[in-house]
């Protein structure tokens, strides 16, 4: 029905940049999951600081403070490739980062290099072929920005290095305590000649001038271990690769981006070849660059940080530090489920797996409850785990026992560094801070790990990793509910996430029991296990207190938290007034915990959320031209609730108010802190206007629903992946569905909302054809049987092919709203 061009439709994405850039956050990513680099250039040379996702220079027991002078993580050494003369200038310029192929080319006067980070290898592979009538010699430098010895108190970070022949290979190791950590990179020119010059921080290869193709290859490696030579290991990884010609190790890379191109595919026309034309396929081009990032950065044993990824640029630079915000951290991952990138998402999920047994430990010691409690922020290998009396101390301040100001310099000392702790020892208002009384991020885990299980059907995975965190995070909120004289169940002292401090009810951990407590009764009830937990929690759900709205009084005592007497409130007044940091926060019932969704079809309900839809407060000021600095998540809930035809604003002012880098990076919270794509809302957004497959209620069937957000005048066609494992290809022409196809990859009942309105056809490969009508249409599949849907009448569908122009320019979009202002986008240099 679909013939794609993968090469072409990818390819139209690709960054294309006619002039070098200004600032090296402006360079084009390359990367494997493991080991991430920007490529950027100056005159003479092109620059790299290899990183890595599992470097890190502390632990969760470090002595030091959080933002302190070894608060750092990811870089292990600086290259640049020095091509003599200056054969990088404006005129003749161009450098070109294909998707598709994950392979940055560069052309200046008389040379043109080649690079990309191999798919199946740690080895950084370039190509130099130099046809200038008096080539230059090649100088490879590998570097470290740092002496070779710092020692801060208990810390030493030191680097060194090691005698290789015909190579240089760098080694460097961070040890304090029960702390080791080591990242080695080595380099080599494969030619004969070349020859090394060395100082302490620095080793140059140098090859003589000479036309023609030089191959160039550097590898990484790391380990926690300080028994294992994680020089020899890079050094091993090298000579595999240098035994191989450039186009053997391209090819083995290649066939592993090619086969992620295919797995899922969204494309975007206009009926009228207007403006919005430039909005549709700029965004869908934001999509499949973000996908390229995420495959780029999350295929290590540690998920990419949201501030720099694998791609800082300024050494031990990074701003926020080397700690996780489940916050930001998430967002990457809510598109990759849809995209049918689900495997992406195991370096997540594996972390906060690994975390689990230490927050069970947390909310004993810092809530004195059980369950798992996981803080919103946490170093990588999870929450610190204290002494008992300091933890004593610190669940007395955090529960309002005892004043921050009165805890021992014994406690303090633990609570330096765990980003948590350092808020709760170091408030802002009263016992409150951003982060102290967030309570709900676990349960936004939980929420993903669910969704995981239900695109994938994998039991053994819900078994081991999903129930435990459904299990757990549902377990501490039933642990720190109250109940009332009047029976219901209430909470107090929480905050809305970062926005409102210290409240009663906030509507953020209400969204968060209603959308977990039904998922872990039925995963339990799928893993036939805790059969005494589920009427708990059927009777904590049955009694909890209604979400805060406007008219309490309670709710309009909270400055800042009142829409209207009919919207959702943020919740009651509790210790700390005020508005902190604001997120919209009213929304999360809908998303990310779906205790609304399309599918409920209650009125009331219905009535309540577009009434607090249209009263929450950012996307009018984006539409205005306001700028974010933090990182909101109310688009995605403006495609959840069905409004299509403002999609096209929605997309252009949101991505305009991150104010982004020519290579869809945003620097929104600050130096060498950039972002991939707004962290994933866009494509998140765009997909869910495209699809969505949600439950009426948590933990109900979920129904199929195409195009629930489009704009009439985009036409459109894709292949996303759909809850209960249906892999969902459709279009849309002029406002009409033309077909449906739905693979099934579980052999799961289909439930499928109807898209023409009228009795239709199923044709399966393997099944006889049937008809069938409604407003939802149901049919039993088979695991592996394709199924065509069409309008009864209609026995066929024109094959059509999709193969768009591959980008030749920078990719821009600009559109004016009615409010007469005009937003704008670029990815390239002109």
């Amino acid at each position: 029905m679909l013939n794609i061009d993968y090469r072409a439709l990818i390819s139209s994405a690709d960054l294309i940049y006619h002039s070098p850039v200004e600032k090296a956050v402006e360079g084009q990513p390359i990367g494997n999951g493991e080991m991430g680099t920007f490529v950027w250039t100056t005159q003479n040379a092109i620059h790299f600081q290899l990183n890595r996702c599992d470097v890190f220079a502390v632990n969760k027991n470090h002595a030091g403070r959080q933002a302190g002078p070894t608060d750092y993580c990811g870089g292990c050494a600086s290259l640049i490739l020095d091509l003599g003369g200056e054969p990088f200038c404006q005129e003749t310029f161009t450098q070109r980062l294909s998707l598709y192929d994950a392979e940055v080319s560069i052309a200046g006067v008389g040379i043109s290099v080649r690079c990309f980070i191999s798919a199946v290898s740690d080895v950084l592979v370039l190509e130099v072929n130099d046809q200038r009538p008096e080539p230059q010699p090649i100088h490879l430098t590998v570097s470290m920005w740092r002496p070779p010895l710092v020692k801060t108190k208990g810390h030493t970070a030191q680097h060194q290095f090691i005698d290789v022949v015909d190579s240089v290979c760098l080694v460097q190791e961070f040890t304090e305590k029960d702390h080791y950590c080591a990242s080695a990179v080595a380099a080599q020119i494969v030619k004969d000649e070349t020859h090394i010059k060395k100082d302490d921080n620095a080793h140059t290869i140098v090859t003589p001038a000479a036309m023609g193709k030089t191959e160039i290859v550097v590898s990484s490696a790391s380990s926690w271990s300080s028994q294992t030579e994680v020089g020899m290991i890079a050094v091993n990884v090298l000579q595999e690769a240098s035994d191989l010609p450039y186009k053997v190790l391209r090819k083995k890379h290649q066939n592993w981006w090619h086969r992620f191109w295919e797995r899922t595919f969204v494309h975007i026309e206009s009926q009228d070849n207007s403006i919005n034309q430039d909005v549709g396929h700029f965004m869908s081009c934001v999509r499949n660059l973000h996908l390229y990032n995420m495959a780029s950065t999350s295929r290590g044993s540690l998920p990419p940080k949201w501030n720099g990824s694998l791609f800082t640029t300024e050494g031990d630079k990074r701003q926020w530090g080397s700690q996780f915000w489940v916050w930001t951290t998430e967002m990457l991952y809510f598109p990759l489920f849809a995209a049918d990138a689900i495997d992406l998402t195991n370096p997540y999920f594996s972390m906060y797996n690994r975390h689990f047994p230490d927050c069970e430990c947390a909310a004993w010691q810092r809530w004195g409850i059980a369950g798992a409690y996981f803080p919103e922020t946490a170093p990588f290998d999870g929450p610190t785990i204290l002494p008992d009396d300091v933890a004593l101390e610190v669940q007395a301040v955090l529960r309002g026992k005892k004043a921050y100001t009165e805890l021992s310099e014994r406690a303090y000392s633990f609570c330096q560094f765990d980003s948590h702790l350092r808020v709760i020892t170091n408030p802002h208002i009263g016992r409150y801070s951003w982060i102290s009384h967030v309570a709900s991020s676990g349960s936004e885990l939980a929420m993903q790990a669910w969704w995981r299980f239900r695109y994938t059907g994998d039991v053994e995975w819900l078994c081991n990793q999903g129930y435990p965190l459904l299990k757990g995070t549902v377990e501490f909120y039933r642990n720190l509910v109250e109940q009332g004289e009047d029976g219901q169940y209430y909470l107090y002292g929480t905050n809305v996430h970062e926005d409102f401090w210290g409240a009663k009810n906030s509507i953020m951990d209400l969204a968060a029991i209603r959308g977990t407590v039904p998922l872990a009764i039925r995963a339990a009830e799928i893993l036939e296990t805790d059969t005494d937990l589920r009427a708990k929690w059927r009777e904590l759900i049955d009694n909890l207190a209604p979400y805060p709205m406007g008219s309490d009084h309670g709710s309009k005592a909270l400055t800042g938290g009142f829409l209207a007497d009919d919207a959702w409130a943020a919740g009651h007044l509790g210790d700390v007034d005020g508005q902190h940091n604001p997120e919209d926060i009213w929304l999360n019932p809908i998303f990310p915990f779906e205790d609304w969704t399309l599918e409920t079809e209650d009125p009331r309900t219905d009535r309540i959320v577009q009434k607090t839809v249209e009263l929450a407060r950012w996307m009018p000021r984006i539409f205005a031209g306001a700028k974010l600095g933090t990182a909101i998540r109310t688009p995605i809930v403006w495609s959840r609730v069905g409004r299509g035809d403002q999609l096209p604003s929605v997309l252009a002012s949101y991505y305009a108010s991150f104010t982004p880098l020519v290579n869809g990076f945003s620097l929104f919270e600050g130096e060498q802190a950039h972002s991939i794509e707004h962290l994933g809302c866009i494509t998140t957004t765009l997909q869910d206007a495209l699809l969505q497959s949600l439950s009426p209620y948590p933990g109900q069937p979920e129904v199929i629903s195409l195009f629930p957000a489009w704009p009439k005048i985009w036409d459109t066609s894709f292949r996303l992946l759909a809850r209960g494992g249906f892999m969902v290809t459709s279009a849309i022409r002029q406002g009409e569905v033309t077909f449906v196809k739905v693979e099934s990859r579980l052999g799961e009942i289909c439930q499928i909302r109807n898209p023409w309105d009228i009795t239709c056809t199923i044709f399966g490969t393997d099944t006889e054809t049937k008809e069938t009508s409604g407003k939802i249409l149901r049919f039993d599949t088979k695991q592996g049987e394709h199924y065509i849907m069409l309008p009864k009448g209609k026995s066929a569908f024109a094959s059509s092919k999709i193969s768009p122009e591959p980008a030749k320019s920078p990719i821009s979009y600009s559109l004016s709203l009615a409010n007469g202002t005009t937003h704008q986008g670029t990815l390239g240099r002109s």
